[in-house]
């Protein structure tokens, strides 16, 4: 059984060697810090879900899009715990009262980012559902081919689709006041 546990921890640090790079810019690409989440305990919980599926499936080989995808549905994950999660109390610190920790994001940039994410959420929403799904995994950096195989279409359909969908995502938006696009 040693042995066996030993070829999982191989793959494992073979896995993390091939598409390790990949893992770091994408995390930090999440900028997970603004939203209370430590990048660090993403890393480890994507490492843990990748241990498993090796665990699972020996024989499989791991792509670049699965790690993506992993990166992705742990990211998910742990921005709703941390939506969901009750506030923590501030600390009791009688140093210096009033003063609050300077961060990277002012209260008005994190309250126009929140609402530029929430209208782009309604945008998207109101996109047929046959064009939502390319749409958004294209914004979230998924290959045509990618897309296809998800979808279940040619790539040049799934070309298509995101295509049409991102210029009605477009023109939703502008509508919305959100913003202006290169066509």
């Amino acid at each position: 059984m040693a042995g066996s546990s030993d070829s999982v921890d191989q793959r494992l640090a073979q896995v993390l060697a091939d598409f390790g790079h990949r893992l770091a810019a994408l995390l930090h690409g999440y900028r997970l810090d603004r939203h209370g989440v430590d990048p660090a305990d993403i890393e480890q919980e994507v490492r843990i879900r990748l241990w498993k599926a090796i665990e699972r499936d020996r024989s499989g080989a791991f792509h670049a899009s699965y790690v993506q995808k992993v990166v992705a549905t742990t990211v998910i994950d742990a921005l709703r715990r941390a939506e969901v999660r009750a506030a923590e109390p501030l600390p009791e610190d009688d140093d210096e009262p009033g003063q609050l920790p300077e961060e990277g994001v002012g209260p008005e940039q994190s309250a126009s980012d929140g609402q530029r994410m929430s209208g782009l959420q309604r945008c998207l929403g109101a996109i047929p559902v046959r064009r939502r799904l390319p749409i958004t995994l294209h914004l979230q950096g998924f290959s045509l081919q990618e897309i296809a195989d998800v979808v279940g279409t040619s790539a040049e359909a799934a070309r298509k689709l995101v295509s049409r969908g991102l210029d009605e995502l477009k023109s939703r938006l502008r509508e919305q006041g959100l913003g202006e696009f290169d066509d």
